[in-house]
């Protein structure tokens, strides 16, 4: 064992010439939320209006003119504020308005609850030079935040590395390497509450369908009206549809009210096809059966078609 005390000698020196890794600067970064412009979804987007601050060292460029917001862009930044803290860290402001896309889930529209994501990004450090710190204080949304239609319930913020799987082309770095940068998340959700957005998109469609099963009561020797009225409720339900869809972005799924659309057509064209059977036992003089069809279908229709928008919507 007389070697040990070289080796531990020869190990303490390699140490101490290693170069010392620089540590990344830590940025501070807070939000508070001042008003949400709105929430589009037809065109993927929302638009929020926040006071954005940072603290951190002195460094080349202000945070405030090297951050980025991930998937938007700003549309305006006023009320810029640069100065020196008394302990020395540089304090950075603005009051940002930016439109920020989102892929909304639509699949329960319209009893969709949604996630108003800010993503920043420091766009010219990496997370060896930079990284991101949510302030402990200060941060939060205004109590008067209100959004036609929804209810802005909570405020969250958290911190995240995202690696780019790209070096860009930078041949300083080795081939393959991610380039990872600092975010800062802040969070609030959006919910909607009650059945009166459902109403009111879905109430034409009831009316159509109500229409239609009035059908079973006009005598099958009216044919002309009989016919007219559930040809008439299948030709609103389209108009209705029509009038659903402008509201919504070009997605591959069926929503709630997509569901709901269906089953409406569906009821009204078994309406029109219970029509044309009562009206052939009519021609055929077989009043027993023609009446049978329209006793049937005036009771198990509303049956039917309540028990399946139960399962639609839930």
């Amino acid at each position: 064992m007389r070697w040990l005390p070289f080796v531990v000698l020869l190990t303490a020196l390699v140490l101490l010439s290693s170069p010392a890794r620089a540590e990344a600067q830590r940025t501070t970064i807070g939000v508070y939320v001042v008003q949400v412009n709105g929430i589009d979804l037809k065109s993927n987007s929302f638009t929020v209006d926040f006071w954005l601050w940072f603290r951190s060292a002195e460094r080349a460029t202000s945070p405030i003119d090297a951050f980025e917001i991930v998937d938007g862009r700003v549309t305006s930044k006023t009320n810029v504020i640069k100065k020196t803290l008394p302990d020395g860290q540089q304090y950075a402001a603005a009051r940002i308005s930016a439109t920020i896309h989102r892929q909304w889930d639509l699949h329960k529209y319209p009893f969709d609850d949604h996630e108003l994501e800010i993503v920043i990004e420091d766009q010219d450090l990496d997370t060896t030079q930079s990284l991101y710190v949510s302030d402990p204080t200060s941060q939060g949304k205004d109590p008067g935040v209100q959004v036609s239609g929804w209810e802005i319930e909570g405020f969250e913020t958290r911190i995240e590395d995202h690696a780019y799987g790209s070096n860009y082309g930078d041949t300083s770095m080795a081939a393959g390497a991610d380039a990872r940068f600092s975010r800062f998340v802040a969070k609030l959700p959006a919910r909607r509450h009650g059945m009166a957005r459902f109403l009111k998109i879905a109430f034409p469609l009831f009316v159509s369908v109500f229409i239609a099963w009035c059908a079973f009561f006009i005598r099958p020797k009216d044919a002309g009206p009989r016919v007219a009225v559930s040809v008439g409720a299948l030709f609103a339900a389209a108009a209705g549809t029509v009038a659903i869809n402008s509201q919504l972005p070009d997605i591959n799924y069926a929503t709630t009210t997509d569901r709901t659309v269906f089953l409406s057509l569906g009821m009204i064209s078994l309406s029109l096809l219970a029509t044309v059977a009562a009206l052939g036992f009519h021609y055929l003089d077989n009043t027993f059966m023609h009446r049978r069809v329209d006793r049937a279908g005036a009771l198990a229709f509303p049956v039917v078609f309540a028990l399946l928008l139960v399962f639609v919507v839930r």
